[in-house]
């Protein structure tokens, strides 16, 4: 072998070893390596979350599928080590050196890992994903206690027998994972920190349906069976020899853990104290306004937020009146006359194939819309979004709809879960709406998109801040009313809808900072939304151990109009709507101060200052 080539071999090596010490040892050469790097570490401390993002399971790169995710303490310490190595390495770069996305990056993952530091100053704070995070790691809302069930029977993908016996691996780790819970919970409780008493009893009720299925009527079982048909690559005696597996291990390891959790929270039930805001946890005032800042991704406090709200309910209000005088309709009690609307036959489904009804015409509705997101859009359609009944075990404490984003590999579309616990109370002037925010043009269609941008790290593509990703969805709403899709029943839909959010800056700031009680939250919320009792009672409970998310829907939407009515009066006649909406797109989910400054560097570059 000739001289130059053995030289250029071994320099080769010499560049390869450099490469792999710099991106998982010494300092990455670029940023975007740095967060691929702290994306790697924070993967492989949440296996469920891995698995979640659809990357590699089920490849030669699967190491993670058989696994979940520790609930104990020790994770969250583990969490805060990586926090402040990811933290560390950011600050290595110099941001003066970085221009276009390496600099977005930049600042993005230093507001991330600071906030995240300003979180683990409290030893109860938990996070369990970007918009579950609070001091209850048990509730009846996204817990882990329902949550578990709903990775394992959806999430976990089956393809053939290998990806089986993980799903058995990860079934027989459930005792595992909810000894941690129990430590954890545990630990909290020496703390004085306690779920109020209806989410331990909700969270218990949850339990008790789980351990009451018959085993081959549980999710866990009957999903298995789903998705080894689904694959084709089973015969009836190979799908009936891992269900008899998978029966045994709910029986003899699943059960009996939840048992023991629900065991844990009969004890704290009789330790239980009064109130239900964080404000009677310990520094429950700075954890309030830690968490306000985290969801909201601005330094408003609660007193703005809860001021800002009772003014935009005022406003909103006013909005009602003059689509009702549109209508014919009364206006001296805009909300009773919303309560009547919906409880009117005309708008409602009726019989037994209702629940079927109502997830086709949602189905209709996204696919209208989705045919037309070239007018406003440089995407184009999404390729599929589906619509999907929630499981019945959930339906209770669940919010009425929620999206899910599709798998990053294309295995698995985005898809809509509606909630059908009530199918007679389901009113079509609302559907719209709803479907315009967890759907098309809302959640789905915005995570489908940003999952596809090419260039950023990994993490930017998958990660998301819940002011920027409510706030769209509340803008996804009003662009269906600007799209002329909407008749002025269905805009009632949408104002009632913002009313909801405007409400909820008035009621969450008003639990956990003023010190309402839940009765007192849910009546002020039936008072001025006109929602169904029943519901509002879903949503106040979720506030509660949700603390701040409710903010950030509005606060976050406020500052898109904002935004987009800016660049419009700034560019005149230059001004496009299809490339704001890429920029806003196109640079991920952001805090909202750094969304403000990537669109007023795009309004720069159009007028000239910037090149």
């Amino acid at each position: 072998m000739p001289l130059a080539v053995i030289v250029i071999l071994v320099l080769l090596g010499f560049a390869l070893i450099w490469l792999i010490y710099s991106l998982f040892w010494g300092t990455p050469p670029t940023i975007n390596l740095a967060v691929e790097r702290m994306g790697l570490r924070l993967l492989g401390m949440d296996p469920e979350l891995f698995s979640s993002l659809g990357l590699l399971d089920n490849t030669l790169l699967d190491f993670h599928s058989g696994n979940l995710t520790d609930a104990s303490p020790a994770q969250m310490v583990r969490s805060q080590h990586l926090d402040r190595e990811g933290l560390r390495l950011i600050r290595r770069f110099k941001p003066e050196k970085l221009s276009g996305q390496k600099w977005v990056t930049y600042h993005l993952m230093r507001w991330y890992y600071e906030q995240n530091l300003r979180g683990h100053r409290f030893d109860y704070h938990w996070v369990a994903n970007p918009v579950f995070m609070g001091p209850y790691p048990v509730n009846q809302v996204f817990g882990v206690q329902v949550d578990l069930i709903n990775f394992l029977s959806t999430i976990h993908t089956i393809k053939g027998r290998r990806s089986v016996r993980r799903y058995l691996q990860r079934l027989e780790e459930v005792r595992w994972k909810l000894e941690g819970l129990i430590q954890s919970l545990q630990s909290r409780a020496e703390n004085g920190v306690i779920p109020p008493k209806f989410v331990l009893e909700k969270s218990l009720d949850q339990i008790k349906v789980l351990l009451e299925m018959p085993i081959k009527g549980s999710p866990l079982y009957t999903s298995l069976i789903e998705r080894m048909q689904q694959s084709g690559r089973f015969s009836i005696r190979a799908q009936a020899r891992w269900a008899g597996k998978a029966a045994q291990i709910i029986e003899h390891t699943v059960q009996p853990a939840y048992r023991m959790l629900a065991a844990e929270l009969e004890t704290q039930l009789e330790q239980v104290g009064e109130g239900d805001g964080v404000w009677r946890l310990p520094g429950g005032e700075e954890y309030y306004a830690f968490l306000l800042r985290n969801h909201t991704t601005t330094d408003l406090t609660a007193d703005e937020i809860h001021e800002l709200g009772i003014a935009e309910v005022a406003r909103l209000m006013d909005e009602v009146r003059s689509v009702l005088v549109e209508l014919g309709l009364p206006t001296d009690y805009p909300n009773a006359q919303l309560k009547e609307l919906r409880v009117d036959s005309k708008y409602h489904y009726q019989g037994e194939k209702a629940g079927q009804e109502i997830l086709e015409d949602y189905q209709a509705i996204l696919d209208e819309i989705n045919a037309r997101m070239l007018e406003q859009f440089s995407f184009g359609p999404l390729d599929e979004i589906v619509v999907k009944r929630l499981p019945e075990y959930k339906e209770l404490d669940s919010p009425i709809a929620y999206a899910e984003a599709p798998a990053m590999n294309g295995s698995r579309p985005g898809t809509m879960w509606i909630n059908l616990r009530d199918p007679d109370n389901v009113y079509r002037w609302g559907m719209r709406t709803l479907a315009y925010h967890e759907g098309i043009p809302g959640h789905v269609y915005q995570m489908a998109q940003t999952q596809k941008i090419k260039g950023l790290p990994t993490f930017r593509r998958a990660f998301f801040f819940n002011a920027y990703s409510e706030g769209w969805a509340l803008y996804a709403e009003r662009l269906g009313w600007e799209m002329g899709l909407e008749d002025p029943v269905s805009n009632l839909g949408r104002l009632q809808a913002l009313l909801w959010r405007a409400a909820r800056l008035v009621v969450d700031t008003g639990i956990h900072a003023k010190r309402w009680s839940r009765q007192e939250a849910i009546d002020y919320m039936v008072a001025v939304t006109g929602l169904p009792e029943q519901d509002v009672i879903s949503e106040v409970e979720r506030y509660v151990v949700m603390p701040g998310q409710a903010c950030a829907y509005y606060i976050g939407y406020l500052k898109l109009l904002a935004l987009r009515q800016k660049v419009e009066s700034t560019l005149g006649e230059a001004f496009s709507l299809q490339d704001f909406h890429d920029v806003i797109i196109n640079n991920g989910g952001l805090p909202l101060t750094l969304l403000e400054t990537v669109v007023n560097n795009y309004v720069d570059k159009v007028t000239g200052i910037r090149p």
